[in-house]
């Protein structure tokens, strides 16, 4: 069994953004904050999967995303689940082809499901996870994100080992966007 997800990767020059902002929150909130390799968008999160599924899923992969054009995105404002007063991620979103982003989520949801992997119960929200904490505390999120846009070209299937260090991804699978 392997432990795997489905995201979108960002542009190197995003997640200096990133950097920055976790930056400014390290002085205010104690948190597990992402390294700028861990980053992505996360469309599907599939748990342990047998490898044997890896294939056909990608096969799948490739045929949503191939139906879709590329996805603009810009950062938007920072929040938290589930609230700024029991905060437990903080977060960064995003505007621009949310929407579409969505569609695609959806899809990806219905696809895992015909292989036995369980369909979302929470709606979909786009972000970016910045950090954890453990227990929800109230923080303050008043920085004003840097509206950088950026453009996603492919989705990634990965591979997630939970090491002392923290998570390692491994890209199983490149899916590209658009015809």
């Amino acid at each position: 069994m392997i432990r795997t997800f489905i995201a979108l990767p960002l542009p190197d020059d995003i997640k200096h953004s990133m950097q920055d902002a976790i930056a400014y929150l390290q002085k205010r909130t104690d948190a597990k904050w992402i390294r700028p390799e861990g980053m992505h968008i996360t469309l599907k999160f599939l748990g342990n999967i047998e490898e044997r599924l890896v294939k056909p899923i990608a096969d799948g992969l490739d045929e949503i995303f191939g139906r879709f054009p590329l996805l603009h995105f810009a950062l938007d404002t920072l929040g938290a689940f589930p609230s700024q007063k029991k905060a437990r991620v903080i977060w960064a979103g995003l505007s621009g082809d949310t929407d579409r982003l969505k569609e695609v989520a959806l899809r990806v949801d219905r696809l895992c499901s015909r292989f036995g992997i369980p369909l979302e119960t929470r709606p979909f929200s786009a972000h970016i996870t910045l950090g954890r904490l453990k227990l929800p505390s109230v923080v303050e999120l008043d920085m004003e994100m840097a509206k950088a846009g950026f453009a996603v070209t492919e989705g990634h299937f990965y591979r997630s080992e939970l090491l002392r260090e923290g998570a390692r991804y491994t890209v199983l699978h490149v899916s590209r966007l658009g015809p």
